[in-house]
């Protein structure tokens, strides 16, 4: 059969893109912004960075222990997603109406919101996008992520000037906080109503083709939904096989400490500007509301490097494979924690700037490595399968970071981020890709299961592209 190339990622493909890229601004902003804003109204950071050590370990409970194993049951993710993200926006409505007076009541809405947030924007939405695009995710990812700097750049400025504007003005806390929040509700909204109209779990069950690749008929492509839906039902990578491969680890270390070591540093940029306020101030741009202000020049400029790098990074890892962006990564990180470390202030702004490009791009790979490196039939087993590790760095290292940088200031804190970029690139180094698609196929020996080259080929394949992108 004649091959029709793929142009762009179809109508529905696009608003699936949109969807996710609506849901991570609003999950990101439901629990960012009060840790960054509202912690002065609700405790300080030191009950901020305790609040989201419980919602990252309840959300790791909820996700993995409750939720992932049953994966398999669930006969609509679509639907689960949306009711998610309908229970974060009640709660984060909750997280406005509560007063500072009952800090014990805000706090725990606070981990509940932190948990579902997670399990809508990062969890569910992200399954979608692993049966939408299974070839071409990191190029999606590297576009939707953009979303994260967005909300901690730009959109964070915004946040900032409305809120201190009201209460400035007289307005009272909850006023201040319910118009400041009232836009990223809207977009949540808009996002959830285009997924319940037009999306399903599968592209092929709206009349449309993974990656956008026309190449099949629709018999075929639903036979092939229909094929791969019965052989997830038999996947070989239980939660006990994952956790016993040492080239899991292997990619699981590196991506969690990428992905962490920049929320914990996110959590904390306003904080690190501010102790650099005075000389800052020759960065502002009078009349340029994003830029009005020396921090906010620099968290616009965040924006713009984490945005790029989200982009640039996305196409690399589709085009010569996740291990070789991971590494990149950890190279902008690395360069980062130097930076970072010195006390200085051209430094320190060249650190922000670098820490949103690694940041930009690291929250690609907690998709991207599954789908490259196992079957697609594997897919939700694996991605649903996190080992502990990812939970417990992301749940200490906002602490870690706030305490770091509490006893050695926030220099400090970039050289511990200038560590764990080391420790990921040992790890990268380590990762065996063969040695992987050995076991896997054990796996399937041992449970009864045909055997094949299919892992190798694809290594094969990316090798090529590899080879041919430099000698072209």
């Amino acid at each position: 059969m004649q091959q029709k190339k793929s142009i762009g990622f179809g109508t529905r493909g696009t608003l699936l893109m949109i969807y996710q890229f609506l849901a991570y601004i609003g999950a990101t902003a439901f629990t960012n912004y009060p840790q960054n804003v509202m912690y002065e109204f609700y405790g300080g950071t030191k009950t901020m960075t305790l609040c989201n050590l419980f919602g990252t370990v309840f959300g790791y409970l909820v996700t993995y222990v409750i939720v992932a194993p049953r994966i398999g049951k669930i006969k609509n993710i679509k639907r689960v997603g949306l009711i998610m993200g309908l229970v974060s926006m009640v709660l984060s409505v909750f997280m406005c109406v509560i007063p500072p007076s009952m800090l014990t009541l805000w706090c725990i809405n606070f981990v509940i919101l932190f948990v579902a947030t997670q399990q809508w924007g990062l969890f569910f939405v992200t399954l979608l996008i692993g049966n939408w695009f299974p070839r071409r995710k990191g190029t999606v990812m590297g576009i939707v992520t953009i979303a994260f700097p967005l909300v901690t750049g730009v959109l964070l400025n915004l946040f900032m000037l409305q809120f201190f504007s009201l209460l400035g003005s007289g307005a009272t806390l909850m006023k201040a906080v319910f118009a400041s929040f009232a836009p990223y509700w809207a977009l949540s909204l808009i996002g959830m109503g285009i997924c319940a109209i037009w999306l399903k779990d599968y592209p092929e069950q709206v009349g449309a083709y993974r990656d956008n690749d026309k190449s099949f008929t629709p018999e075929m492509a639903q036979q092939m939904m229909l094929a791969e839906i019965e052989a997830r039902e038999k996947s070989v990578w239980k939660r006990t096989k994952i956790w016993s491969c040492l080239d899991w680890w292997l990619l699981a270390i590196p991506n969690s400490l990428l992905l962490y070591c920049a929320i914990a540093m996110m959590v904390q940029i306003v904080p690190v500007l501010m102790g650099y306020n005075e000389q800052l101030k020759a960065l502002a741009v009078p009349g340029f509301v994003l830029m009005s202000e020396g921090y906010s020049a620099v968290l616009f400029g965040l924006t713009i490097f984490a945005s790029l790098g989200s982009w640039l990074l996305g196409v690399l890892d589709t085009k010569f494979g996740t291990r070789f962006a991971m590494a990149l990564t950890a190279a902008f990180m690395l360069a980062s924690g130097i930076l970072g470390s010195i006390d200085n202030v051209g430094c320190v702004v060249a650190a922000c700037w670098l820490l949103g490009i690694f940041m930009g791009a690291a929250s690609n790979y907690n998709l991207s490595f599954v789908v490259r490196y196992w079957r697609q039939e594997d897919f939700q087993a694996v991605f649903s399968g996190a080992p502990p590790l990812g939970t417990f760095i992301g749940a200490t290292f906002p602490y870690i970071v706030a305490n770091i940088a509490a006893r050695f200031t926030y220099n400090g804190a970039f050289t511990f981020v200038g560590i764990c970029a080391i420790l990921a690139f040992v790890c990268l180094g380590l990762f065996n890709p063969r040695r992987l698609a050995k076991y896997d196929n054990k796996l399937r020996a041992e449970a009864g299961l045909p055997t094949d080259d299919l892992l190798e080929r694809r290594l094969q394949e990316e090798k090529q592209r590899r080879k041919s992108k430099v000698t072209a």
